[in-house]
């Protein structure tokens, strides 16, 4: 009988390790716990496509209802005084503003003399340039007064004037080109204070001869010690100012085999070279991007209303509003010349150089 125990006994714990046994062997059924599922194939990223800026056409973009032509006329205006009295060689601070006001309100912009004589005309889009040139350096061009114990520019000198007119319109680019003798404005003690101030608030300076004289009556020393010495003055007091312009006195030239000496030289160790020489004249100058500009004898119109025999300013500015002759009207890209084709033949691609041309009917 003990026997037969322990053998059921035996065999109920056989039965009992096979059963623990077999139960480790199986997966897990209502544990909550879920194989991790392999992970999906990463799909490759997506490369990020950089789209390319758009590249704008600017000839597209010239707006040709304004009718652009820039081979028309643009007018270098010839002042010298100014002051209180109209006379043939002083316009009146009254009138002065008066013409500013005229061009602000007809679509005119100043531009530099140095920019036309290099064609960068920025002038925008639908308006035509036009230039400012004051001959002599006299005092009532710019002039210093005190006021409340400070140094200021007297409000009716042509400084003081154009800088009034820019505070009160400042979408109008005001600048002028001042051609000085060997006194340049007067009051000597402020000269250098003066140059610096034009050349930082965008005027230029240029050259009108050291003794105010005839060229046609010089040999070549002369022509080079006239220019060269006013050049050396300015150069004095604005060592990395370049002055390029020249204001012929009387609109007297040299005579031929001196014309070099004028356009360049060298005087007392310094050099100069001329882009562009002004003659006195009674007419708008051709477009720098005409043919027929002849930039060693640029024509200017006398900005004044007496003894102009028809060929003042306001004839001209006349001329313009009835369209008897034709005026300068920009693309408004300095780097685009877009011109009608009836003038296609006039056009000089020498100073059209890189930029480009458009030519409508």
């Amino acid at each position: 009988m003990k026997k037969k125990y322990l053998i059921i006994i035996s065999v109920l714990i056989v039965l009992l390790l096979a059963g623990c046994s077999s139960g480790k062997a199986g997966k897990p059924s209502d544990s909550g716990v879920k194989e991790q599922e392999a992970p999906p194939e990463a799909s490759p990223e997506l490369e990020e496509v950089s789209a390319e800026p758009e590249i704008k056409d600017p000839i597209a973009e010239i707006d040709l209802s304004l009718q652009p032509n820039e081979l028309g006329e643009i007018m270098i205006l010839m002042y010298h005084g100014v002051g209180e009295e109209e006379s043939v060689w002083q316009r009146s601070s009254e009138n002065l503003r008066k013409d500013l006001q005229y061009m602000y309100d007809n679509k005119y912009q100043m531009i530099s003399l140095n920019d036309y004589a290099k064609g960068e005309i920025k002038t925008k889009a639908g308006y035509t340039p036009i230039i400012l040139t004051f001959d002599d350096g006299r005092q009532n061009n710019f002039n210093y007064i005190e006021k409340d114990g400070k140094l200021v520019i007297d409000p009716d000198c042509a400084v003081g004037i154009m800088e009034e007119f820019k505070g009160k319109y400042p979408d109008f680019d005001v600048t002028a080109s001042f051609f000085l003798n060997s006194n340049p404005f007067g009051q000597a003690e402020y000269v250098g204070q003066k140059l610096k101030w034009l050349v930082e608030n965008g005027y230029d300076v240029g050259n009108h001869t050291y003794s105010h004289i005839e060229m046609e009556t010089l040999e070549s020393e002369d022509i080079k010690a006239e220019i060269g010495s006013v050049n050396n003055i300015i150069k004095s007091y604005l060592p990395d100012y370049i002055v390029e312009t020249l204001a012929l006195p009387h609109g007297s030239n040299p005579k031929k085999e001196f014309v070099n000496d004028m356009l360049e030289g060298e005087y007392e160790g310094n050099e100069y070279k001329t882009i562009a020489v002004l003659d006195v004249g009674w007419r708008p100058e051709y477009s720098p991007f005409d043919t027929l500009t002849n930039f060693t004898s640029l024509y200017r119109v006398t900005a004044s209303e007496i003894n102009v025999d028809n060929c003042g300013m306001y004839d001209y500015f006349k001329s313009y509003e009835n369209n008897t002759r034709e005026r300068f009207i920009s693309d408004g890209n300095p780097d685009v010349v877009t011109i009608p084709k009836r003038h296609e033949a006039y056009l000089n691609m020498d100073m059209v150089g890189e930029r480009l041309v458009n030519i409508y009917e």
